[in-house]
């Protein structure tokens, strides 16, 4: 029993720390040993051969990407978040080191992209290979696979308790210390490696900041600002899967026209070149023009956009904390020019926890993420405020966003076209159980003699004119037990203003409904709130299971 929770909580996590520490570090040596070839074929230094070196990538990605995998989709968190919760990893280890080496090319040869999909991905693979020749127990791993993305990104970022939050995030729902305590070991040892290999420094280097009650006026413009440029970046990646689909017969020739494109930008705004986090930290040392870091800005936008639209490995945060980081600081530029106590350089901040969280939509992680990074922990707050704001109004951009990741653990994934139809047309009334309802009146005696009939652990509560005032369940019978009374009524147990579904209801309410509540039944009213009947959400999902058109589980074990 010992060696067994030494295992677990010690032993195991400090093992898939490790090899999320050199995961880490041998994908920053890949990255330089592939700029020193960049450096070294670029005889006359210029920007010349980008217009050579560019396109060839893009063109070279294309061709191995679906010469050698059938998933041509890009590695991104919420994919291997996707993969961890429905499939328990199934990591392709071919795709695992395709997208190690074409991303290391891309950085490397100056794509502006970022590094943490394919980190987090070889943490998550070999951590997995890993555990199972140790065949570990099944209902264990994706707490240690969780522990082994969550260790990658905590090197890759020295940033040990954000990547404690992503674990948190991948399984959360049942998070409890025998989860936790594995994330933490695994997250601090892999940034011991990180910090031992690569070095102990922050990335970038910010003098000491501080904001005054001013700065609030202005975060939640900040907060609109980012939400707003998050929104074009996720469409605009979300239209071009459209047009490689569209043009798939060209898309050979379409990327090598992006990757000229690209080259133009980097041309014109050599600073986005790569992960570009040497540009951003000379916002924090020299500082730029206004316009200058409003140029930066949409010129990595619109470089993010193509390169990763051309299908193209990267990450998407790195890029974000750039956009940020230079929107902010022009941002802030412009507030400074009519509000002299404003400093750009704590809008540089906040613009980068902001952008992060946008695309990310974890406004916690995202915060805690720039904290660490610049060591700036008295603007948390602010940072603080401006990822929630984001996070919310990138949420309210696609239904179910708040729910995504619980719905993730019950194995309903809401991106998936298959599962929105069928919650979008179902007819809940054909789900109904005749569980009997209550009066608020009733005796807890007679209403154990009812449980006991029942198949549900839960019971309606309607008045007279037959509304719904509550519902009781069997552990708010347990909860009784608690209080010294001898006899009890149902009103006093209830669940007053119980959450039900309408009969026209919004889909957002089933997925609020799958998500938050713990039960197997939830009421269903009509529009005066009259009970109709509890909807059986084990029956609902078994029926969305077998008619969902569109999913394909084989698309995720890629």
């Amino acid at each position: 029993m010992i060696l067994e929770e030494l295992l677990h909580f010690f032993i195991l996590p400090i093992v898939i720390g490790i090899l999320g520490g050199f995961a880490a570090y041998i994908f920053r040596i890949l990255i330089r040993f592939f700029t020193s070839v960049y450096e070294t074929l670029d005889l006359v230094p210029s920007v010349d051969l980008y217009f050579v070196s560019m396109p060839l990538v893009f063109w070279g990605s294309y061709r191995l990407i679906h010469a050698f995998l059938r998933d041509h989709g890009n590695v991104t968190i919420d994919e291997i978040a996707k993969k961890i919760s429905l499939l328990s990893g199934r990591f392709s280890f071919v795709k695992g080191f395709l997208v190690l080496f074409l991303t290391s090319v891309s950085i490397g040869f100056g794509v502006p992209i970022g590094r943490e999909g394919p980190i987090a991905k070889l943490g998550g693979l070999l951590s997995e290979v890993f555990l199972r020749a140790f065949r570990v127990q099944r209902i264990n791993l994706p707490i240690y696979l969780s522990a082994g993305v969550s260790s990658a990104l905590a090197a890759t970022f020295n940033a040990p308790i954000a990547g404690v939050i992503f674990g948190i995030e991948i399984i959360i729902g049942r998070i409890n210390s025998y989860i936790l305590i594995p994330l933490v070991v695994a997250c601090a040892t892999s940034t011991m490696i990180a910090r031992e290999f690569i070095g102990d420094y922050t990335a970038f280097y910010v003098p000491p900041l501080h904001y005054t009650h001013d700065y609030f006026f202005y975060v939640p413009v900040a907060a609109v600002f980012f939400a707003l440029i998050a929104i074009t970046l996720n469409y605009s990646l979300k239209h071009f899967l459209k047009l490689r689909f569209r043009y798939r017969r060209h898309w050979s020739l379409v990327v090598v026209v992006l990757g000229v494109i690209v080259a133009c930008f980097i041309v014109m705004t050599p600073q986005i070149r790569g992960v570009g986090y040497e540009a951003v930290n000379q916002i924090f040392v020299a500082g730029y023009r206004p316009s200058e870091a409003f140029d930066i800005m949409a010129s990595k936008l619109f470089a993010v956009i193509l390169s990763i639209g051309s299908g193209i490995f990267g990450g998407l945060m790195s890029p974000s904390i750039f956009i940020g980081a230079f929107g902010g600081y022009w941002f802030g530029s412009e507030v400074m020019a009519w509000h002299s106590g404003i400093d750009p350089r704590v809008f540089a901040l906040i613009g980068s926890a902001a952008m992060l969280a946008g695309i990310s939509r974890a406004p916690l992680r995202s915060a805690v993420i720039i904290t660490e990074l610049t060591h700036s922990y008295q603007l948390l707050l602010p940072m603080l405020i401006t990822t929630a704001i984001t996070a919310y109004l990138l949420a309210k951009t696609q239904a179910g966003s708040y729910f995504k990741r619980s719905l993730l653990q019950k194995g309903i994934d809401i991106e998936d076209p298959g599962v929105v139809r069928f919650l979008e047309r179902c007819d809940l009334k054909s789900f109904l159980d005749n569980a009997p309802a209550v009066s608020p009146e009733e005796s807890l005696k007679k209403i154990m003699k009812i449980f006991r009939r029942s198949h549900s652990n839960y019971l309606p509560v309607v008045d007279k004119s037959g509304h719904l005032v509550g519902v009781l369940s069997l552990r708010d019978v347990r909860k009784s037990r608690l209080l010294h009374q001898r006899k009890f009524k149902v009103k006093e147990l209830m669940s007053t203003h119980p959450f039900a579904i309408g009969e026209n209801y919004t889909i957002e309410n089933l997925y609020k409904a799958l998500s938050i509540l713990n039960a197997n039944h939830i009421p269903l009213v009509d529009a005066e709130g009259h009970y109709l009947g509890m909807i059986n959400l084990n029956r609902l999902l078994k029926a969305m299971t077998l008619h969902q058109q569109g999913y394909r589980i084989r698309t995720l074990t890629g």
